[in-house]
């Protein structure tokens, strides 16, 4: 009877022990997830805050608030006495995994999409990470990405400050086209979101395979045929289409453009969101339309030359 009632002890204390292991279990990489809380947070919305990620089980976490001189310190623009109550969970993961994002409180994030956020990341140099976002009254959330960079910047990353500023850029329009057709039923926000991740593709892999930037009839191509496929050709208006244009040439001056990195991440989410088809066939059109003008510009050469011998 002794005996048995040792081996039931023994047995409650593993089952114990490991599940204190799981609770406790640490990336050995990087450590716990971080938290970047809003700093105009009460101590009940914190309080709140912690419920919705899930951190108030005893989980491990390091945290860090962000207020408006991080705003603008880490995106150049605000102000700094605005109030921060978005926030952002950070979960590092495993080399090639990417970018995800989850709006853990859609009704409260009404400004930003899941995939802008994901973009926007992605264009900043951020890679391989769970971000989850949240807030516990409604907000914009454009400014959650301060609060994502202060994050990196606390584990010792340290993100390009010009690929930070055309990521809050590229924010910003995203999120006012998107606004701005509210109501719209032709306007689908998740097809602009498409729409600037085969941009942003097309450009980079353009750069990498010729060694040059897309000139800006090349750019007013690319964006004509991105939006054409996304039925948003017709929808956009001529302003939203220059800032898009505009947009697209800052992000060619950064470093992203030659980033391996940044290829991956950005094919990485385009096969999250199910158009990864649809990056390699962009690719393949425009290469053939440059084909095709490089070889009509062969020609007039070739007249010309035959001209005058």
């Amino acid at each position: 009877m002794f005996k048995k009632l040792i081996a039931v002890v023994l047995t409650f204390s593993l089952l114990l022990t490991g599940s204190l292991a799981a609770v406790a279990y640490v990336d050995e990489l990087w450590g716990v997830p971080f938290l970047a809380y809003g700093g105009s947070l009460s101590a009940a919305e914190l309080q709140e805050i912690h419920e919705i990620f899930g951190l108030d089980d005893g989980r491990d976490f390091d945290s860090v608030y962000v207020d408006g001189s991080d705003l603008v310190y880490f995106l150049q623009r605000g102000n700094p006495n605005s109030n921060m109550f978005s926030s952002v969970l950070i979960t590092h993961r495993d080399v090639g995994t990417g970018i995800e994002v989850s709006i853990l409180t859609p009704d409260y994030i009404t400004r930003v999409t899941a995939t802008q956020y994901a973009t926007a990341m992605i264009t900043a140099g951020v890679t391989d990470a769970l971000v989850e976002v949240a807030a516990p009254r409604a907000v914009t959330g454009e400014a959650a990405l301060a609060g994502i960079y202060k994050a990196f910047a606390e584990r010792g990353v340290e993100l390009d400050v010009d690929r930070m500023a055309v990521a809050q850029e590229q924010l910003e329009i995203l999120s006012s086209i998107s606004n701005y057709h509210q109501g719209n039923d032709d306007f689908d926000s998740d097809a602009l979101d498409h729409a600037v991740i085969e941009i942003q593709s097309e450009l980079a892999s353009h750069y990498q395979e010729t060694g040059e930037l897309a000139t800006v009839e090349e750019i007013q191509t690319i964006i004509a045929q991105v939006l054409e496929d996304n039925d948003l050709g017709d929808i956009l208006t001529t302003d939203q289409i220059q800032r898009l244009r505009g947009f697209a040439s800052n992000f060619q001056l950064t470093d992203a453009i030659s980033s391996q990195d940044f290829l991956n991440q950005l094919s990485n989410l385009g096969e999250r969101l199910g158009i990864g088809d649809r990056l390699s066939n962009l690719n393949l059109n425009i290469n053939i339309d440059r084909g095709t003008i490089a070889t009509w510009w062969d020609n007039i050469v070739s007249w010309f030359r035959n001209l005058f011998n």
